[in-house]
């Protein structure tokens, strides 16, 4: 009898909800993966790229996502629809995309033709 007051104080389990993933979770890790592509978007959660079979990816942006035009620190908003991009990514702890760094392509030097 006590034994089932004891089940009927506890009441019943309700789990916390997952939280989002966080800084300190991808603190520590290196570039897993480089993408190129065209950049379509960025908000304050995600960067959105066009890579080369016409898929369209979407990284996660964190407070360590680094935004790089012409060698020099950016913002998201400086990057147009339609740029060619660079993209360093890796992965958190839920194996989800991040944007480690975004960087506008370098262009490429044209051979001169023989």
């Amino acid at each position: 009898m006590t034994f089932a007051l004891l089940l009927l104080q506890q009441g019943p389990r309700v789990r916390a909800p997952k939280k989002p993933v966080s800084d300190a979770q991808v603190q520590n890790a290196d570039a897993v993966a480089t993408f190129d592509g065209t950049f379509k978007s960025a908000d304050k959660k995600f960067v959105q790229i066009e890579v080369e079979n016409g898929q369209t990816m979407q990284m996660y942006i964190t407070g360590r996502t680094k935004f790089v035009r012409d060698g020099k620190p950016a913002k998201a908003a400086e990057f147009q629809n339609g740029e060619a991009v660079t993209v360093e990514t890796a992965r958190d702890a839920r194996f989800n995309l991040i944007a480690v760094k975004v960087e506008t392509a370098k262009k490429q030097e044209r051979q001169p033709e023989k």
